[in-house]
């Protein structure tokens, strides 16, 4: 029933997405089916698309299939356009890359001059990784669904010394997505630039993830996930957000840099979040929807943190779940010629996190599951960190996790000489009225009795020394 009644919404809606953000008392234009101006529209200067063939466009049933045909492990794609209207599907095939299709990137930079945002009411699906880049901003639509690898979706422009580099190698500790100008690095890498948006007020926009909306990252049999990003000057989630044994990260500001985690703490397999520079209109990242992340990490970051819905994951007896909601930013890099180790970014900020009115976080352990480990523990325990200056539990808020860790942290953060340390001399954890955290272990779990059974042969040899007739 709950199908049925999001393809009846989706026959019903516009083609299009409501208000326009970006320009007072207009409308976001309608988005055409398939290849079209307005929609999805390539540049035309070919030196601008590599690594990729041609868009092919397959008309069937009614409805349009796009499909990119991606034939280098990275692909730079630019467009006029990058609207998906409700009757269209975009493909993304990597096939070639066979079993490391994972690996395969394509960046989409969409120069939309006309200064509107990317408007995604159909379907994105992708093996390997799809970045969007749009700083008008992105809004995917109630309508729309993306199945793919690993998805990044920014409205801040994208470090191009980095994806020459490689996203994560980074010695110079520049930010990956950054609307202000980066100076050269003292081992190699050169200053960065942004470009300005193309906004009537020179701001850059949002992204969007609109109530019906579903971003799925699906696990593979090895349980290895992959990753959902949304980074903009400001980010909000209505939807349904799924990353199976991998990450969804909301990252809001005007600068973000991702680090790979510390492999010495496996309770995060994923990235680190660093948020730099803010502005008075940029910071807030805010959760309405609902994301899920079995056996994985869900990253909330920001100069303020908004959790008003629900956050959703599980712990396994090997694997655990994680949520982090960071409100701290001023972050800056930590590579210097006295600084050549440590963290690769430094906070110095914090703001607020607000954890709504009836909203809930919850990392429950998997009691159904059929996987045992040996001993009275598990091997890694669910997890919770909140940081900021401020931080407020809203009246019936809960927080559920079974045996779990959960630190709660409001101060601010003090550096001295390369090394960051929390301060909790100043700062407020308040709890209103109702407000659940809870630990406590689980009850009223069964067992089979075949747990405490062992079933072995006791025959001559094994009873040899008995002092009892065989």
């Amino acid at each position: 029933l709950q199908n049925a009644a999001r393809n009846a919404a989706i026959r019903n809606s516009a083609n299009h997405l409501g208000k326009n953000p970006n320009k007072p008392n207009a409308v976001l234009p309608r988005v055409p089916t398939g290849i079209a101006i307005g929609g999805l529209n390539p540049t035309a200067d070919p030196t601008k698309w590599t690594g990729a063939k041609n868009p092919v466009q397959v008309v069937k049933n009614g409805k349009t299939t796009v499909t990119i045909k991606q034939t280098t492990q990275q692909a730079l794609l630019e467009w006029q356009t990058m609207n998906v209207g409700k009757k269209t599907t975009l493909n993304f095939d990597q096939s070639k890359g066979g079993a490391d299709s994972g690996k395969w990137i394509a960046f989409n930079q969409i120069k939309d001059t006309s200064g509107n945002p990317t408007q995604i009411l159909g379907n994105i699906k992708a093996d390997g990784q799809v970045y969007l880049i749009n700083t008008n901003g992105i809004i995917f639509g109630g309508s729309s669904q993306v199945n793919a690898k690993a998805l990044t979706a920014s409205s801040l422009p994208i470090n191009t010394n980095l994806i020459e580099r490689g996203i994560l190698n980074n010695p110079d500790a520049q930010f990956l997505f950054s609307g202000l100008a980066i100076p050269a690095g003292i081992n190699g890498t050169p200053a960065f630039t942004p470009e300005a948006p193309f906004t009537l007020d020179g701001k850059y926009g949002d992204v969007v993830v609109q109530k019906g909306a579903v971003l799925k990252s699906p696990s593979n049999s090895s349980k290895v996930g992959g990753r959902i990003a949304l980074v903009g000057a400001n980010v909000s989630n209505e939807g349904k957000i799924s990353t199976p044994d991998g990450q969804t990260i909301l990252a809001a500001g005007l600068q973000v840099g991702f680090d790979s985690h510390s492999s010495n703490d496996p309770s995060l397999r994923g990235l680190d979040v660093f948020v730099g520079q803010v502005g008075d209109y940029a910071g807030t990242s805010t959760n309405s929807g609902l994301i899920g992340a079995k056996r994985g990490n869900i990253t909330i970051a920001g100069r303020e943190v908004n959790q008003l819905g629900m956050l959703d994951s599980t712990t396994s007896v090997s694997l655990n779940g994680r949520i982090d909601l960071q409100a701290q930013y001023g972050a800056t890099g930590n590579r210097t010629s006295s600084t050549p180790r440590g963290d690769l970014f430094l906070f110095n900020e914090t703001g607020t996190v607000n954890i709504g009115e009836g909203s809930v976080m919850r990392i429950l352990p998997e009691l159904e599951s059929k996987e045992t480990a040996i001993g009275g523990e598990l091997a890694l325990r669910s997890q919770v960190n909140i940081t900021g200056r401020a931080v407020h539990f809203g009246k019936d808020s809960t927080l559920v996790a079974p045996n779990g860790l959960i630190d709660v942290r409001a101060g601010e953060w003090l550096i001295s000489q390369g090394v960051s340390r929390f301060s909790q001399s100043v700062g407020q954890v308040y709890l209103d009225e109702n407000a659940l955290i809870d630990v406590s272990g689980s009850t009223g779990v069964s067992a089979p009795v075949s747990q405490n059974i062992i079933a072995v042969d006791l025959r001559g040899a094994e009873l040899a020394l008995s002092y009892f007739p065989v």
